[in-house]
C-alpha cells in the first residue's frame, strides 16, 4: 500500500471530507426511500415541500430568473429570509444524522419549521459530512419575471457525491462534478440553450479558494457557459456543490401521466460504472483483494480503465444529449404525439436500477424489465457476493431512462449511439392498474440481500 494514498486519505479527514465513504453505496447521499420519507414528514409549517428531481418555471424570453442565495445553520435563528416562494434547497448534514431516520426527520423538521414566510421546495439535495462544524442549509431562492411565456426555465441542485483520493483536494475535478452532474439532469430534460452555472463552495485556506475559483473559471470558459459566484459559504471547510439553470423552447418530457401500455423502455448507458471504481478504490486500501481477483476473470487493468471513464464520465459535460431528447420533444406549447415523441425521461443517478421502481411510481404504472445492461458483469458480481457494495447496478452521469413508443424508440437509441452512448431497450409498461416492478432479469447478482429487502426489490 502506498504511503501516500493514506497521507491523502488523512488530508481530506483533515479537512472534514472522507474520501473513502461513498465506496459502499456509491454515493455521500443518504438513501433515497428514506429522504423522500422524511422530506415528506415537513408538514405544518410554512414551507412545502414537493419532492421531485429537478424544478421548472415558465420562461419569458430573454427575461432569465433571478437568484437569491441565503446559507443558514441548523441550530441558529434565521435573521435573513427572503419573501419570495420558490426555492431550491442544499443541506448538509453529518453523517450519523443523515444515517440515522428518527435524528435526520427531527433535524430537517426543525431546520424548515423556522420559516416564516412561505416558500416551495421541489428540488431537495443532501449530502453528508464527517464534521458537524461542516453542517449548513443553503435555499437559492427563484424570482421570476412577467412577460410573454416561450418555453420552461429548468434549475437543479447537486453536490460532489465521489471523491478520488489520489487527486488533490483542490483537483479540478472536485469542483467539476456537481457541476457536471446538474448539467446532465437539465440536458435529460431537453435543455439547449442559457446555462447558468451558480457553485457552491468553501474551503479552509484563501490559497485552497483562490484555487477552487480559478477551477471554475477554466470549466465555464472552456464550455462557454454562464456563472454568477455568489462566493463562499463561509463554513471553513471545503465543500463543492452547484446550482444550475437552463432553458428549452420545448415542452418537458415529463408527461408521465400519460404514459401507456405496451410503451418501451430505454437506458441511455450500461449501468455500474461507479462500482467498477469503487473496487478499484477498495484495492488501494485492502490488497488483500488482490488474491481474491486472481481467482475471478476480472482484469486489474479493467478496473484502471473504469478509473479512467469515471472520472472522465464525471468530469465532462455531453450537451449531444440535451439535443436529442430535445428533437423528440413538442414545441412549447403543443401537444405530445406518442407516435412522434419522448413521453417520459428518468435519471438513474444514485439509485441505479431502482430508479425503475421510482419511474413506476410516477407513472403509476407496472414496469416489466426485461435485461440489466451492465458495464462489466463479472465486477458487480464480485463486490456484491464480497459484500462490498449494497448496489454494484450506480452508474455515472449519462445513465436515464427514456420512455417512448416503438415508433420512436429505434430512432432515439439510433441519435444516442450517434453520440457514443450505449443505449438499450431494457422493458416495457406492462399496464396502467398500479406501480410495481417486475424482473425477467436475475438482479439477485446485483444487489446484496439486506439491500434488496431494504428497497423491495423483488
Amino acid at each position: 500500500m502506498s504511503e501516500n494514498f493514506w497521507d491523502q486519505v488523512d488530508n481530506y479527514r483533515k479537512e472534514g471530507i472522507d474520501p473513502l465513504r461513498w465506496i459502499p453505496t456509491c454515493s455521500n447521499e443518504p438513501d433515497n426511500e428514506l429522504l423522500k420519507h422524511v422530506l415528506g414528514k415537513v408538514k405544518r409549517c410554512n414551507v412545502k415541500i414537493d419532492t421531485d428531481w429537478f424544478d421548472a418555471f415558465h420562461y419569458s424570453e430573454k427575461k432569465s430568473p433571478e437568484l437569491t442565495r441565503r446559507v443558514f445553520t441548523f441550530d441558529g435563528a434565521l435573521e435573513n429570509e427572503v419573501m419570495i416562494h420558490h426555492a431550491l434547497s442544499l443541506l448538509q448534514v453529518h453523517n450519523e444524522i443523515g444515517e440515522e431516520p428518527l435524528l435526520l426527520e427531527n433535524t430537517v423538521i426543525n431546520f424548515f419549521k423556522k420559516f416564516k414566510s412561505k416558500v416551495l421546495l421541489r428540488k431537495n439535495t443532501v449530502s453528508l459530512t464527517s464534521h458537524k462544524e461542516s453542517q449548513f442549509a443553503l435555499l437559492d431562492y427563484i424570482q421570476l419575471h412577467k412577460g410573454d411565456k416561450v418555453g420552461f426555465s429548468v434549475a437543479t441542485n447537486s453536490a460532489t457525491q465521489i471523491f478520488d483520493p489520489m487527486l488533490n483536494l483542490d483537483s479540478e475535478i472536485n469542483s467539476n462534478i456537481a457541476m457536471v452532474r446538474t448539467i446532465d439532469h437539465l440536458n435529460l430534460l431537453g435543455c439547449t440553450s442559457g446555462y447558468m452555472l451558480y457553485p457552491i463552495y468553501d474551503a479552509s485556506t484563501e490559497n485552497m479558494l483562490d484555487k477552487i475559483r480559478e477551477n471554475l473559471d477554466k470549466f465555464t470558459s472552456r464550455y462557454n457557459l454562464g456563472m454568477e459566484d455568489y462566493s463562499s459559504l463561509k463554513i471553513g471547510k471545503p465543500f463543492f456543490g452547484n446550482t444550475a439553470l437552463a432553458n428549452t423552447l420545448k415542452e418537458l418530457p415529463v408527461n408521465y401521466q400519460q404514459v401507456e401500455a405496451g410503451m418501451q423502455l430505454i437506458i441511455s448507458n450500461k449501468l455500474g460504472m461507479l462500482s467498477a471504481f469503487a473496487l478499484f478504490m477498495l484495492l488501494q486500501i485492502d490488497p488483500s483483494l488482490y488474491d481474491r481477483l486472481n481467482k475471478t476473470d476480472i482484469k486489474i487493468s479493467d478496473l484502471f480503465t473504469a478509473r479512467d471513464q469515471t472520472l472522465k464520465s464525471l468530469g465532462e459535460p455531453k450537451f449531444s444529449l440535451g439535443r436529442v431528447i430535445s428533437k423528440y420533444c413538442p414545441d412549447f406549447g403543443t401537444n405530445f404525439d406518442k407516435s412522434e415523441h419522448i413521453m417520459a425521461v428518468y435519471p438513474v443517478s444514485s439509485e441505479g436500477i431502482l430508479a425503475v421502481k421510482t419511474l413506476s411510481m410516477l407513472t403509476n404504472s407496472e414496469i416489466m424489465v426485461n435485461e440489466v445492461p451492465m458495464l462489466n458483469d463479472e465486477i458487480a458480481k464480485f463486490v456484491t457476493s464480497e459484500n462490498l457494495i449494497s448496489n454494484s447496478t450506480i452508474p455515472a452521469n449519462g445513465c436515464h431512462l427514456i420512455i417512448a413508443s416503438s415508433n420512436v424508440s429505434n430512432l432515439i437509441i439510433d441519435d444516442l449511439q450517434k453520440h457514443n452512448y450505449e443505449p438499450f431497450i431494457i422493458g416495457y409498461i406492462a399496464n396502467k392498474e398500479r406501480p410495481s416492478v417486475k424482473y425477467n432479469t436475475n438482479v439477485d447478482t446485483f444487489m446484496m440481500p439486506n439491500f434488496k429487502l431494504q428497497n423491495q426489490v423483488l
